[in-house]
């Protein structure tokens, strides 16, 4: 009887469990990272112009930087 049934593949895949979870958490971590330095320079980036630049002295800093994240 047992010798006639087929073997099933093993459902548990540690890839799937384990390995990409933990890979994608990495990521998610790095992009944070990538994103708060964009954020950083625009900040700066921002207030150099603001200080610098009469044609961006009416806008707000906010503005600025706000202008500068959508140019990705």
């Amino acid at each position: 009887m047992y010798a006639e049934t087929p073997l099933r593949k093993p459902t548990f895949v540690i890839s799937k469990a384990i390995i990409k979870p933990i890979g994608a958490f990495f990521v998610r971590i790095y992009d944070a990272f990538i994103e708060a330095r964009r954020l950083q320079a625009a900040m700066h980036t921002a207030q150099h112009l603001k200080a610098t630049n009469k044609d961006f002295r009416h806008m707000s800093i906010s503005d600025i930087v706000n202008k500068i994240m959508d140019d990705k």
